[in-house]
């Protein structure tokens, strides 16, 4: 037999698995099957807005009861709503239409960035005493209490954002990263807003280390645990 004869053999044809096999086979993958109906992208931004404002509301009554605003509570008041819809913004540029059809990457990326930057100038303008980072490590309980503060921004932030994480999961084939920037950054709201309205210290150091940072950890956590949870 030449190499040319055993080119042209013909390729063996597989046997077929035993018919019980086969519906075994069948029975486990097909078993218990019901159809399940998405839920619409429309109601499950409202959800979305929904469970971050109750939470925003439910941590701002908790820090209101603790440290009631002393005054300028309409503003305060103001303050919250108006943030609230910042975060809201964010949740329907970041979800609020069918992967492949949502704004532009670049008008995307620029509310991921500009986001955090306006918050950090809020701060900037919020705060009453500016001193220098070693005048700020040398007052009593100054380090502690930015700790503090950041360790509940994160806390709530991360709250939020799994809740926005679990709601969205599977959601986005094409910039799954980016749109878990921006989830992030719509749960790290929650968090970094309702403990800026009701924390009592306002020395810039204590605000951007103890607020602002802790909002950006969560954008930059959202972009690396985006591909994990939302890519289908």
């Amino acid at each position: 037999m030449t190499p040319n004869d055993l080119e042209n053999l013909p390729w063996p044809v597989p046997s077929a698995p035993p018919p019980a096999l086969s519906e075994a086979i069948r029975h486990n993958c097909t078993d218990h099957l019901t159809p399940k109906k998405p839920l619409d992208l429309r109601k499950r931004v409202l959800l979305s807005i929904g469970i971050s404002g109750a939470l925003f509301a439910v941590l701002l009554s908790i820090g209101w009861m603790r440290h009631p605003p002393e005054e300028a509570i309409l503003m305060a008041l103001v303050g919250a709503i108006a943030w609230g819809f910042i975060q809201a913004c964010v949740l329907f540029v970041s979800h609020g239409r069918p992967p492949g059809l949502r704004g532009a990457r670049w008008l995307r990326w620029m509310t991921a960035l500009l986001i955090p930057a306006i918050f950090f100038t809020h701060l900037h303008v919020s705060s009453n005493a500016w001193l220098s980072f070693e005048q700020f490590l040398s007052v009593p309980h100054s380090l502690r209490s930015t700790v503090v503060c950041g360790i509940h921004a994160i806390l709530f932030g991360t709250i939020a954002s799994i809740v926005l994480f679990v709601l969205w999961r599977r959601t986005d084939p094409f910039s799954p990263r980016l749109t878990g920037a921006l989830t992030g950054l719509a749960g790290g709201l929650v968090g970094a807003v309702a403990l800026d309205m009701t924390c009592t210290r306002m020395e810039a150091w204590h605000l951007w280390l103890g607020h602002g940072v802790t909002l950006v950890a969560l954008v930059a956590g959202g972009w690396f645990t985006g591909r994990k949870w939302l890519s289908p």
